[in-house]
């Protein structure tokens, strides 16, 4: 039972260097989250589920029983569409479906509130998911994340079908729409690995902040070509923050990704302004989890990740009023 509206989970893919090097157990990434805070879990199936995308009721029943153990509510089954099953040939949409119902019927044994896809299931599919959802008893949603916004043409027909399931559908919006600025790790990813000079780094950051067209800066003959790809990418990953999409997808979320991918010693986000989305989310009346996503492994696996993991908490819990 949830102790308030909005209660914490940790999809475990935020542990995933820790996962993959062998330096945590799936058991101790369940405990560890416990430990920091967490009282919900994500299960992201392709990456910790043995014999995926079809685990056997042994390893299912070891599992729920770790669960009990650390006392993790199971909110979230991710799955995953394998549209590369065939080296010939896309799924057809029965083998969609099939795989779909697949993964509802083995996260609906295992006591999960919902299982996650993505926008590979078309709307045209999606749409035929729902009585099935209703049969088994488990929401299926849909994760919106970059590059992808509500108002594109697709996400407005996938939000349209939603609004008329009873809550069978859902979206499960990714923060990653919401990033404004690049992270620390990205930038020191640029000089260290990709070779860009530090003071242009910092100066392209400033230059994107200002709002300077991205075609400016890649006519500026001062910038190498390391630089210019620097350029490219965070044109394409971030962005001014569109807080008028919080209320919009509000009416469709049973579920949130918290994305991040560094957070300091003084537990403020200054990539993503969840002191301004956090509020929006509690005046929407939203109950549910959200779930703290650390994907700082992508530019930099020696962070010590449940610091992070913990800083964040601390920070959601704050902004939350849940301390």
């Amino acid at each position: 039972m949830r102790k308030h509206d909005i209660e914490l989970c940790l999809t475990l893919y935020a542990l995933s260097g820790e996962y993959i090097n062998g330096r945590m157990t799936l058991e101790d990434c369940l405990k560890k989250g416990r430990e920091m805070g967490y009282t919900g879990v994500e299960l992201v199936a392709s990456q910790m589920v043995p014999e995926y995308p079809h685990p056997s009721k042994e390893w299912m029943d070891d599992f729920t029983a770790l669960l009990k153990k650390y006392d993790m509510h199971p909110v979230c089954y991710s799955a995953y569409i394998d549209m590369g099953t065939h080296s010939d040939r896309d799924l057809t949409e029965d083998e969609i479906i099939q795989s779909t119902l697949d993964d509802m019927m083995y996260a609906k044994y295992m006591g999960f509130d919902l299982v996650r896809t993505q926008h590979a299931i078309s709307p045209k599919i999606y749409k035929k998911m729902l009585p099935y959802a209703k049969k088994i008893g488990i929401v299926l949603a849909i994760e919106l994340h970059a590059p992808h916004t509500p108002v594109i043409p697709e996400w407005q027909e996938y939000l349209e079908i939603m609004s008329n399931s009873d809550g069978w559908l859902g979206v499960v919006p990714d923060f990653s729409i919401f990033a404004e600025t690049p992270h620390i790790l990205n930038k020191i990813q640029a000089v260290e690995d990709f070779g860009c000079r530090q003071e242009k780094v910092d100066e392209i950051c400033e230059r994107h902040k200002a709002g300077e067209a991205q075609n400016v800066l890649l006519a500026d003959a001062s910038y190498t070509d390391a630089e210019k790809d620097f350029v490219k990418d965070i044109y394409a990953t971030y962005g001014p923050a569109h807080l008028e999409w919080v209320p919009m997808l509000m009416k469709n979320t049973v579920y949130i990704h918290s994305k991040f991918w560094y957070i300091g010693e003084d537990e403020f986000d200054y990539t993503t302004p969840c002191d301004k989305i956090l509020p929006l989310i509690k005046e929407s009346g939203y109950k549910g989890y959200i779930a703290t996503e650390y994907e700082g492994h992508h530019y930099n696996d020696t962070t010590d990740a449940c610091e992070q993991l913990t800083r964040y908490a601390h920070m959601l819990k704050r902004l939350l009023g849940n301390e």
